[in-house]
């Protein structure tokens, strides 16, 4: 996979499928905004570059997690809950440290 940017990196080192390097850039372009209602509000405008692959790897993780609920006999997640699990679930491990530095 080729991108934009020469930041280094390893794109053997993946997460989801995708470069870590790539999706730490793409999460950069996040931030959160807190409502008045106490919720979160996710705002950004990520180049399509970085966005592709962040959305092909929360695809990935929300497949996982779906399929882990199916294997543990409970209702498969889905809509919101679904993303908002697998976009945490894909934070913790962007900014998981590779096995190789640790």
């Amino acid at each position: 996979m080729t991108t934009a940017g020469g930041d280094g990196g390893d794109d053997a080192d993946l997460v989801a499928g995708e470069p870590r390097r790539v999706l730490r850039r793409a999460l950069a372009h996040l931030s959160t905004q807190r409502r008045e209602d106490g919720s979160l509000e996710l705002l950004g405008d990520v180049p399509p570059e970085l966005a592709d692959p962040l959305v092909r790897a929360m695809g990935r993780i929300g497949e996982e997690l779906a399929a882990d609920d199916e294997r543990r006999g409970e209702v498969p997640r889905s809509g919101g809950r679904l993303q908002a699990d697998a976009f945490l679930a894909l934070l913790l491990r962007v900014t998981d440290t590779p096995p190789e530095q640790a």
